[in-house]
């Protein structure tokens, strides 16, 4: 005889807050702007007051967020049937968020005409793609993806994401259920938009995008195969492979490369900011300053974050319908629907407050990890780094730490860099003490740097002179050094 045992299990369930919160901590700053107006746009239970709080009192500490966001979050996994009124009737006690004054400081006045430049700038590139979005006779859903493509897009026009996670993140964050396949078709649209290139999810598929919206020609023809067929070995320059393989005469072959050096690698570098340094042509999401021997960091949103609330009209609305003896079917909809814009506004605000929260934790943890390159700006002071010593040191998981490092960029003393330059693996030098991979990419970069370009180091001698530096590196790490470098091999590098 079969029995049915009852038996218990212990399973990990998130709250929608918690789910909402962990999309929002991948989104750098202008993405997460979007993100914010779009929501703000969608949910009419969901107040925003943009103007700039004066005082601080209401304004909630690094700790206090936290502490509300892990509140909300367990009262947010419970299934409720039912609902109170007295849940929804508070004005005072409503988890509000409010952008504390540090978040809300402008960059330094050196930097701002560049910060503005870059912001423009990518603006641009993102609303001259939605204004081509709109054109295009898609369903409401349809749109949906495309402008959260369009969204997660980077800074050169790639699309880096999958289409499965994409699809995830749609149904998480937005609600929308929708296919991997779904995402695809409406990708594929947009890889037609303007610039030609835009979508792609490597340099290869970049190419290929713009060879074939470009007119039916010999060389170009030529070119899409040899891009098709051939990528690794123009990559490489060895075009006698390609002349043989191919068929081609010397001629035909010198035709199809000048096509493929006339095209754009980074489509969307065509709306970056200013030409004077294209390598501040970002937007932080952090700012980080030292005075007096101390690190000073704080949030850095392209624009002042706006005050959230939950709407008191909302509110009312569902007080006078609970006050209904017997209401009809109508009426009990309209309650459920505005129950659930609230408890989406509430989720929501929660997630918002617990975003800042982590972020300005995580960081904060990498600067005091790494405050002797920050107070001295010596690369050989930064210290190996993993994002597992991160994680212990705010008792987060691994994954959360990943989430923040991505996309992100902070404003330093010396300039902007990625919140993955303060990670590296580590090393041992004779002496028997730790160093970063950071210097020793500086060393080899600097011994390419002055090289004689008609007789270039190989792998090997690289090695040898690192060793001789008191770097003890192997050659297969000194080559993936050099190929993360952007530098290549010694025949590549060669000049006659």
């Amino acid at each position: 005889m079969i029995k049915n045992i009852p038996q218990q299990k212990l399973a990990q369930r998130f709250s929608p807050s918690q789910i909402q919160l962990m999309n929002m901590l991948a989104m750098p700053a202008l993405v997460f702007e979007q993100y914010l107006a779009n929501e703000i746009e969608s949910n009419p239970a969901l107040d925003a007051d943009y103007t700039p709080e004066t005082s601080s009192e209401d304004t909630p500490s690094d700790e206090a967020a936290g502490e509300n966001t892990s509140g909300a979050d367990e009262a947010g996994g419970e299934d409720r049937d039912d609902f109170d009124l007295a849940d929804y009737m508070y004005e005072d006690e409503a988890p509000d968020y409010v952008p504390t004054s540090s978040q809300r400081d402008d960059p330094p006045q050196s930097d701002r005409n560049t910060f503005i430049a870059a912001q423009s700038a990518q603006n641009t590139f993102v609303e001259h793609l939605l204004d081509q979005l709109r054109m295009e006779p898609l369903s409401e859903d349809q749109m949906t993806i495309g402008r959260y493509i369009i969204g997660n897009l980077d800074a050169d026009g790639y699309l880096r994401r999958t289409p499965e996670a994409i699809a995830d993140d749609l149904a998480f964050s937005v609600g929308v259920n929708v296919s991997p396949q779904q995402v695809e078709q409406v990708l594929e649209v947009i890889r037609g938009f303007d610039p030609p290139g835009v979508g792609a999810h490597s340099l290869q598929d970049c190419l290929s995008l713009q060879l074939r919206q470009m007119e039916d020609t010999p060389s170009v023809r030529l070119a899409r195969r040899i891009v098709s067929d051939f990528f690794p070995a123009l990559g490489k320059k060895n075009y006698a492979q390609i002349q043989e393989r191919t068929g081609c005469s010397r001629e035909e072959l010198a035709g199809a490369v000048e096509e493929i050096a006339r095209l754009n690698p980074k489509p969307g570098g065509a709306y970056s900011g200013t030409e004077e340094d294209s390598s501040l042509e970002v937007t932080p999401d952090f700012v980080i300053r030292v005075e007096d021997d101390q690190v000073e960091v704080s949030l850095c949103e392209a624009d002042s974050l706006p005050t959230l609330r939950v709407s008191r009209q909302y509110i009312d609305l569902l007080g006078g319908l609970s006050r209904v003896a017997k209401p009809t079917k109508s009426q009990q909809e309209t309650a459920a629907f505005v129950r659930s814009k609230i408890d989406a506004a509430r989720w929501f605000i929660d997630a918002v407050a617990g975003r800042r929260a982590t972020l300005l934790r995580i960081m904060q943890a990498i600067a005091r990890r790494q405050r002797k390159y920050l107070l001295s700006g010596d690369v050989a002071d930064m210290v190996p780094l993993g994002l597992k010593d991160i994680a212990s040191d705010v008792s987060m998981d691994i994954s959360t730490v990943s989430r923040v490092a991505s996309q992100k960029y902070a404003d330093t003393p010396y300039g902007v860099m990625r919140l993955k330059d303060f990670f590296s693996e580590g090393s041992v030098n004779r002496d028997g003490e730790d160093i970063s991979t950071r210097e020793i990419k500086q060393s080899l970069e600097a011994l390419v740097q002055g090289e004689d370009k008609r007789s270039p180091y190989t792998d090997e001698q690289l090695t040898a002179l690192l060793s001789e530096k008191g770097y003890n590196v192997a050659r297969r790490t000194v080559a993936k050094y050099r190929e993360a470098l952007g530098l290549p091999t010694a025949r590549l590098r060669r000049q006659v």
